[in-house]
């Protein structure tokens, strides 16, 4: 948090806070995350108190294996050719059972992930049974319904997928003698997560809008000192953050589930532990007056002034309270709530308002004079700042503070252990990487700046970048706070490796693998960013008048000057050229792809395992323009583009796109000029009919 001079830029915390859930209703709500229709949605929320009820813990625990084996079967994927995330196009929770309605096409899918074999992947014990209202898959104290499946359907499923040898076995066959073993086994490999599984399935829909970027689903587990985590990747950036914050929906989605063992964890105890812990020097003795809420203040950044260590006092209670309250609950989860205390860019991961804690509403509401008394300490100028406004900052500043305060006490047992540099009391962490080269490093300094990155990777396309890949650096209100933040961020940034890119040519620093025989439509689907033919167009009107000429495909996408005595590679086609500008991956000097036209396998590839790709109508253009070999004018190439695309069956084209491809976009394709100097003027006349 950053403290400023004015209070004129504080929002009205308290009113957002009481009107946030009161903006959309309750069953627009339970629809956002459902995705039932709204009949349904409104004649289930007559019947459950909550707007997502939660399940019985022998029915989380089954909805989380069932889960987990369908994150991994299904892995990354679009939503638009599965009928929804991991095939779910709507569901309905209860308390006792979880009925799913899924696409048709995946039923197969399902059984894959689901059906388990010895040695293998799916669900040990799970059976089946005809129902009223589709097959039943069930484990003990746990149903979950496929709605709309009849029997036939399903058995024939089951004898596609050579199901029968497998353990997905109708509900009147006994258990297999060593099935509950494997059972308690992936019971006891979820153990810490289950709920949060079980929480992310019941609101599966919440995953729509991160899908619009990148036009996947990716979640995953991972280990983390000892704990299991669910990472969300969708916009192609991990984050442990749980959907319901990481989106900061409305509380009334966020799920209620069991106040972990051995019970409510103490605020008062952790601060000071934490304080004792990572700046000693600074921790007030346990046996003074207010010593827990002093130790607050000094990790939220603020000073002991009377009227802070007071409220400090009041945010200590209220915290007190949340963690003892099922509803609250999921702070305890995905590495503890600091996660939510970090700086993101657009206000949190996925660009939204930052989502305030648990208890905000509580812990703001005081006397307005109150409030005001403690807006007053944080302004240079209070004689001439509004009532209002000093309020406003007053409910800041308690907020700010319960953040800290949950963020100290959810703080994971299972940590990194620090050391301290002796010479300037900065605190380290350094880890190896379990599955390859490389370390995990930590620092966190006396002035509350943090970092935590990836060193030693030894690879090659990091050589202009230290080998190093920093995943946050930023500044925290106190070490001690810098602590938390660097201990969270560390959770993603053990696995952020194979999203990085390399920043000069954007190349995936791990490659992805890919086929042997890739097609344009396959490159698509899988890709993170997709230069689509609108953003081309945009940027030829402004290639005109800044490109010389350029050379063909055969001569090299990328070349180095001979001219010069060590000089880098440089874009030398027009593919390069436009690849460079809109940040796609480029091949080195040496590869088979760098030679390649844009629609040859070989090029293909190239941006399959670098997760791009180029829509079929601009692919085709690049292709036909360089084609031309040796030294050619943008004119000259832009005319072999213009030729193919007019020549060119675009209905055809569009099928090889697995996004929608609108009458707007191919009036756009059609009427492309064949004068380049007309090519601004075309795409600004596309703008103004939009």
């Amino acid at each position: 948090m950053t403290h400023t001079d004015t209070l004129a830029s504080y929002p009205s915390l308290q009113q957002g806070l009481r009107t946030a859930d009161a903006a959309v209703s309750p069953v627009a709500l339970r629809q956002m995350a459902t995705g039932e229709s709204e009949e349904t949605a409104r004649a289930e929320l007559t019947d459950f108190e909550h707007l997502i009820p939660a399940p019985t813990p022998e029915q989380a625990r089954g909805e989380a294996r069932i889960f987990h084996a369908l994150i991994a079967a299904y892995g990354r994927h679009r939503p638009t050719l599965t009928g929804g995330p991991f095939g779910i196009r709507s569901l309905t929770p209860r308390p006792d059972e979880l009925v799913v309605r899924i696409a048709p096409s995946q039923l197969d899918r399902w059984i894959d992930a689901l059906a388990f074999r010895e040695g293998g992947s799916g669900v040990a014990g799970l059976r089946w049974a005809d129902c009223r209202d589709g097959i039943s898959l069930t484990l003990p104290g746990t149903t979950m319904v496929l709605a709309g499946i009849g029997e036939t359907d399903w058995r024939a499923a089951l004898g596609r997928r050579s199901a029968d040898q497998s353990s997905l076995m109708p509900h009147w066959i006994p258990r297999f003698r060593r099935e509950p073993e494997y059972a308690a086994a992936q019971d006891a490999e979820l153990a810490g997560l289950a709920d949060h599984l079980s929480a992310t399935l019941r609101r599966i829909r919440l995953l729509d809008p991160l899908t619009r970027i990148s036009g996947h689903v990716h979640l995953f587990t991972t280990r983390h000192h000892g704990d299991l985590h669910l990472i969300e990747a969708c916009e192609s950036t991990p984050t442990v953050l749980p959907l319901w914050t990481s989106r900061s929906v409305p509380a009334a989605l966020w799920p209620a589930v069991p106040v972990p063992a051995p019970g409510p964890a103490d605020p008062r105890a952790a601060v000071l532990g934490l304080l004792n812990e990572a700046e000693h020097d600074y921790a007030p003795s346990p046996t003074s007056d207010h010593s827990a809420a002093r130790a607050l203040c000094h990790i939220a950044g603020l000073s002991a002034n009377p009227l802070l260590v007071q409220a400090a006092e009041h945010v200590l209670d209220v915290a007190t309270h949340v963690l003892a309250d099922p509803a609250h609950a999921s702070v305890y989860a995905a590495g503890g709530w600091a996660g939510s205390c970090r700086t993101f860019p657009e206000g949190t991961v996925h660009g939204s308002d930052p989502c305030p804690p648990p208890g905000a509403e509580t812990v703001t509401d005081l006397p307005e004079e109150a409030l005001q008394r403690l807006g007053r300490h944080f302004s240079s100028r209070p004689s001439d700042t509004s009532l209002t406004d000093l309020a406003d900052a007053g409910r800041e500043e308690l907020v700010h503070l319960l953040d800290w305060a949950l963020a100290a006490v959810t703080r994971p047992a299972n940590r990194p252990d620090w050391t301290r540099n002796e010479t300037n009391s900065t605190l380290q962490h350094t880890q190896t990487l379990p599955d390859r080269d490389g370390t995990l490093s930590l620092t966190a300094t006396t002035t509350g700046v943090y970092r935590v990155s990836l060193d030693t990777l030894g690879l090659s396309d990091l050589s202009d970048e230290d080998d190093t890949v920093e995943w946050e650096r930023e500044a925290a209100p106190s070490q001690s706070a810098a602590v938390l933040l660097a201990e969270h961020a560390a959770i993603e940034a053990a696995v952020c490796l194979p999203f990085q890119r390399e920043h000069r040519k954007q190349r995936l620093l791990l490659p992805a693998a890919v086929s042997s025989d890739p097609t344009i439509r396959s490159v698509i689907a899988g890709s993170d960013y997709v230069l689509g033919f609108f953003t081309f167009a945009s940027v030829l009107g402004r290639l005109h008048d800044r490109v010389g000429s350029t050379q063909g495909a055969a001569d090299g996408h990328w070349r180095t000057d001979p001219l010069a005595d060590t000089p880098p590679d440089g874009p030398a086609t027009l593919t390069a050229l436009i690849s460079d500008w809109c940040a796609l991956p480029s091949p080195h000097i040496g590869e088979a792809a760098n030679t390649a036209a844009a629609d040859s396998p070989d090029y293909l590839r190239h941006l399959a395992a670098h997760r791009a790709a180029l829509d079929p109508f601009v692919t085709r253009y690049l292709a036909a323009a360089d084609s031309l070999p040796g030294a050619h004018t943008f004119e000259e190439r832009h005319l072999a583009g213009f030729a193919a695309l007019r020549t060119a069956d675009l209905s055809t084209l569009a099928c090889t796109e697995v996004r929608p491809v609108g009458e707007r976009l191919l009036r756009l394709v059609r009427s492309i000029p064949q004068d380049p100097a007309q090519l601004a003027a075309w795409y600004e006349c596309h703008l103004d009919q939009a």
